[in-house]
């Protein structure tokens, strides 16, 4: 084998180019995947942590008649749990909301950050990123309730992770919205102030815990910790991460293993005479397999290693901009070793792989074929198009297409990949603006107000519901069921189908369909979180709405499943501001709220976008830069020619380099349906994931930036590669007169 070792430098040396290619994808791969995985579960690992450090509730719940200590004392002993009445006040200051939470004892507890605890009823702590948003410091005063308090440190609540005004929200909102904790005694002592219970079960007995407290205290609400996206919304986010992680992987690597058996299978042909020597000599083929696998074991090595470190110092930014959408946590950024080693033998043992069966294939043939460079005729394509009425461009271009089919596949596949990349950014863009501005404008009210009572007297300017949120226990998101009258002229929606709603049938919205796989004519079965009694509809029609979860029918439809008179209301709606007893409001909805909370996130979302860009960007000039490579070397002997008979190097680039255009626009155009797939396959999960559904969205602008990236860098890759043209020698077409 000494022999054959020395081959080695002048094969690297000879084929920088492609070693250099196939590290650095092997290094991008290694970056993004190590970055996202180890983010994913930093995320996992830090918000648990916390999440178990708190305590943190397992359900909330509202009831009729409240439940005193010794009550809450006789439950916890039966049903072996924690359970606490949770106190909060909303202070409107500055023109945001600051909701003043009561320390708790058992559940729901606060995590200090910084600075010092509570001594007193004019401290608190207050959430890190809200206090640097408004620009608010430890020592600053804010004005609650006509008084000053003093902020004397940074707290997390892992109740309020993700920080929602409202359960039913899906976007933080900085601008309008933050939290605070203070002693409970304080918030007691305010007028208008807000209480509700908590409750962290040690056993599988909720059912039987939900179905007591509504016999005795009648429970108006219920929130199981499986569909409170306040606490979710960050653990969805390291899945999320995580999925996408273990998706992209595999598609880079593919392309890779696709360069590699190209560029081996092309290397073994013009060495088979070589090849087939050494078999003659005795070499066994283990020998010679093992030698040409060292070929790729080199940029594997080299790639991985150098995409690990990438990966490590990726990390830091990867993190911090993913933990700068939920409360600041205090966590070290520890890649995930597993998968650095993982990232570190996987492109090794992929890419030898390859190699051995690419050389395993060569070595079939017999070493007297191999020493006569014999090849089997594919179809007579060296003699396509002979007497057609074509010019020599044409012909020439077709021919090297037509000849080369491995190589054609390969540019189709990296150019797919490449459009799905550029395309899959700007369509999550697309969808974020659809929803933004098209869904959450069509809801037909602009303030929704969900009440405590059904003791209500509803305005003029106003309409009442009643409504109830249900669930489907295999599924984490609950939706809403909205009772409207016959009369009404808010909820006049119409179905995808362009249908008018029929008073007394079932209609589902677009995100709730989604969510459930239930559409017309589908039945929808599910159960009341109170009582655990189960029902099953018939579903009429689709509603074109992506932000809610709601089934719409007619009051007295909803009054049946909840046992109320036909008449009862408990939530009014409007296209103006009203002015309710503040101690009857459970919540209050907004559709300007819904849009800015919305339009909050979307730069991340732009961020996204961009990022897959610039990788689809890469992967498309390294790829083709790669492949054109080849391309001049398989002609050298043609060029040449073309040198001797009088070309141009500018013509010999255009006949040589852009004869696979045809192909790149194919993978161009098979690359947007494929987008469209990947994107919807995506967006179904959202509603899990955010709580509303992302209509797949791609604008015209959208294909023309897409196809002018991918162009871009084809473009990009020729004009890297016209320099190979000029290093080819006359001479090139006299010393390899033999082929």
């Amino acid at each position: 084998m000494m022999s054959l070792n020395k081959r080695y430098s002048r094969n690297y040396r000879s084929s920088l180019s492609f070693y250099t290619v196939v590290a650095l994808l092997t290094m991008i791969t290694g970056t993004l995947v190590l970055s996202a995985i180890s983010t994913a579960l930093l995320m996992k690992n830090v918000y648990n942590g916390a999440i178990d450090r708190a305590n943190t509730e397992d359900a909330q719940f509202i009831t009729v008649f409240p439940l005193d200590d010794d009550k809450i004392s006789e439950l916890e002993n039966k049903y072996d749990l924690d359970l606490e009445r949770m106190v909060s006040f909303d202070a409107e200051t500055d023109g945001y909301t600051l909701r003043l939470l009561g320390e708790n004892e058992r559940v729901n507890l606060t995590e200090l950050t910084e600075g010092n605890d509570l001594l007193s009823d004019d401290e608190m702590l207050i959430s890190e990123q809200f206090a640097q948003y408004h620009h608010l410091s430890i020592g600053d005063t804010v004005k609650v309730n006509g008084a000053d308090m003093k902020i004397v440190g940074y707290m997390v609540r892992t109740d309020y992770l993700a920080m929602f005004k409202e359960t039913s929200d899906s976007f933080t909102n900085l601008d309008t919205f933050g939290i605070a904790v203070a002693k409970r005694s304080a918030v007691e002592g305010m007028d208008g102030y807000k209480e509700y219970y908590s409750v962290k079960f040690r056993k599988d007995n909720s059912v039987d815990f939900r179905r007591e407290i509504n016999g005795d205290h009648t429970i108006l609400s219920y929130i199981s910790r499986a569909s409170n996206m306040r606490i979710n919304s960050a653990l969805n986010q390291s899945k999320l991460i995580f999925s996408v992680a273990i998706v992209v992987a595999p598609v880079l690597y593919i392309v890779v293993i696709l360069l590699i058996a190209l560029m081996l299978k092309r290397k073994l042909k013009g060495e088979q005479k070589q090849i087939g020597t050494l078999v003659a000599l005795g070499y066994r083929k283990k020998e010679i397999k093992r030698h040409y696998a060292l070929y790729s074991l080199i940029p594997a090595v080299a790639g991985g290693i150098i995409g690990v470190i990438g990966g490590f110092f990726a990390t830091y930014p990867f993190s911090a901009f993913y933990f700068g959408y939920f409360e600041h946590l205090p966590y070290t950024v520890k890649p995930s070793v597993l998968t650095a080693v993982m990232l570190l033998l996987s492109p090794a043992v992929l890419y030898t792989l390859v190699s051995y069966r690419t050389v395993g294939k060569m070595l079939k043939k017999s070493p007297i074929d191999m020493l006569r460079q014999n090849e089997k005729e594919r179809g007579g394509s060296a003699n396509v198009f002979v007497g057609r009425n074509m010019s020599f461009r044409t012909k020439y271009k077709l021919r090297t297409v037509i000849r080369h089919k491995g190589r054609s596949a390969v540019i189709i596949v990296g150019m797919i990949v490449s459009t799905v990349c550029v395309l899959l950014g700007w369509s999550i863009k697309d969808s974020v603006d659809s929803l933004v501005d098209s869904s959450i404008e069509n809801i037909p009210y602009e303030y929704c107000y969900f009440l405590n009572t059904t003791d209500l007297e509803i305005p003029e300017n106003a309409e009442g519901l009643l409504v109830n949120t249900y669930e489907q226990p295999e599924h984490t998101v609950n939706f809403s069921m909205w009772g409207y009258e016959e009369d009404t002229k808010l909820l006049s929606f119409k179905t995808v189908d362009g249908e008018a709603m029929e008073y007394g049938k079932y209609y589902i919205t677009n995100a709730a369909s989604k969510a459930y796989g239930v559409g017309k004519g589908g039945e929808l079965t599910f159960r009341d979180p109170i009582t655990t009694e189960k029902f099953k509809i018939k579903i009429s029609g689709v509603i074109d709405d992506n932000t809610n979860t709601v089934v719409y029918t007619s009051a007295e439809n909803v009054a049946a499943f909840m046992d109320y008179g036909s008449s009862d209301r408990n939530t009014m709606i409007s296209s103006e501001k009203l002015d309710p007893d503040e101690d009857k409001v459970m919540a209050v909805m907004s559709r300007t709220d819904a849009k800015d909370s919305v339009a909050s996130v979307t730069d991340m979302y732009y961020s996204i976008c961009y990022l897959i860009t610039v990788v689809g960007i890469i992967l498309g000039i390294l790829s083709m830069y790669l492949l054109t490579g080849m391309i001049i070397e398989e002609n050298t002997v043609n060029i040449s020619m073309l040198k001797i008979l009088g070309y141009r190097k500018k013509e010999i680039g255009s006949l040589i380099l852009t004869s696979n255009t045809l192909l790149v626009l194919i993978g161009c155009i098979i690359g947007v349906p494929v987008t469209i797939a990947v994107s919807k396959a995506t967006f179904a999960s959202s509603v899990e994931t955010v709580g509303m559904y992302f209509p797949m969205a791609l604008k015209p602008l959208s294909y023309v930036i897409a196809f002018a990236a991918v162009i871009f860098s084809y473009v990009v890759s020729i004009a890297l590669s016209y320099r190979k043209l000029g290093k080819v020698e006359m001479t090139e077409s006299l010393k390899r007169n033999n082929e």
